[in-house]
């Protein structure tokens, strides 16, 4: 039975490096996001019709953004061959209402949030780089929060709402004592497409209101949301494949990860393997993994997945235990 260590064991070994966040360090924010589906959690909250459920059969999908970017994409080209108006079109308002009123019913707001801001970016700040796989705005609120203290320490690496393509230069210190990069491989909800395969930041409103800003941007400018939000592997590789971004950060940001990575909150689902194939590629050594509640079978399954990496050391540590993440 493995040892599950308390983060003050640890933390003077893993500070620096890399930290991952999985659904369960949002959880840890609010229990909203205790859902394993947000598709079948916007059919209990009774927005899906039966034209939107239907048009998710046809896919044989369960991906809002997947939906939307296929429905998107025929209508620039129904509009390209002056098609009129129809079905499709119709089915993108319906799906794209659908998700909009399901991620208002179901996200945190920022003033039930905000007590726990502090203790994130102080966490965060540990780090060179965050890597988080959720869409929601916890770490872009707790990076905003920080910076107003830290200065420039916190950097999503997108200037003038365009991802910078030298990121890596943005490591260095300016304006600050030192810098954090953070990332979202699955896209965040900040983030909205431009064209077939590029992105762009919105900038919409103060933290208090910038959820309700981006949901009404979505709504006013069209836009289409660049988030994955569930999906199988190879549906989650086929988003991947359909944004510069996505790629940017699988294809160069996972694989220059450094020695060291702290995992919080990720449930090492089959779905996120290609996550652990381009950790594979990077110079990662030494994992620590947080585990909630004494969680053996968790620990065996993590053993398992981490078989793959040509590991140094990995340990698990309590992720309720003091100095990590909100605590």
């Amino acid at each position: 039975m493995p040892e599950i260590l308390q983060w003050s064991d640890i933390e003077d070994r893993y500070h620096q490096g890399s930290l991952l966040l999985g659904n369960g360090a949002s959880i840890a924010v609010s229990s909203c996001f205790q859902y394993s589906s947000l598709f079948e959690k916007a059919g209990e909250l009774g927005h899906l019709t039966d034209k939107v459920i239907s048009v998710f059969n046809r896919f044989e999908v369960s991906d809002f953004e997947l939906v939307l970017r296929r429905l998107w994409q025929a209508k620039l080209v129904n509009n390209a061959l002056d098609i009129p108006h129809g079905p499709v079109e119709e089915a993108y308002e319906e799906v794209r209402q659908a998700l909009i009123e399901t991620v208002r019913d179901t996200h945190v707001s920022y003033e039930e949030a905000r007590v726990y801001l502090e203790p994130i970016y102080q966490f965060m700040q540990r780090f060179d780089f965050v890597i988080s796989l959720n869409y929601d705005l916890i770490v872009y609120w707790a990076a905003q929060y920080g910076n107003r203290t830290l200065n420039n320490w916190f950097k999503d690496c997108f200037r003038n709402s365009k991802f910078r393509s030298d990121w890596q230069v943005l490591l260095e210190p300016y304006g600050a004592a030192g810098a954090t990069l953070y990332f979202y491989p699955h896209g965040n909800l900040v983030l909205r497409r431009e064209g077939f395969s590029s992105e762009q930041k919105i900038q919409a409103g103060e933290d208090a209101n910038l959820l309700d800003s981006i949901l009404n941007r979505w709504v006013e400018s069209n836009f289409v949301p660049a988030f994955i939000c569930e999906g199988t592997e190879t549906q989650k590789r086929e988003s991947i494949s359909s944004c510069n971004y996505f790629e940017k950060v699988f294809y160069e940001v996972l694989p220059s990860l450094e020695e060291t990575l702290v995992i919080y909150g990720w449930g090492f689902g089959d779905q996120d393997d290609h996550i652990l194939e381009q950790i594979a590629k990077s110079n990662v050594k030494k994992v620590a993994v947080s585990i909630y509640g004494n969680n053996q079978s968790l620990c065996g399954h993590v053993e398992e997945k981490l078989n793959s990496l040509d590991l140094a050391e990995f340990v698990f540590f309590d992720s309720q235990s003091e100095g990590c993440w909100n605590n």
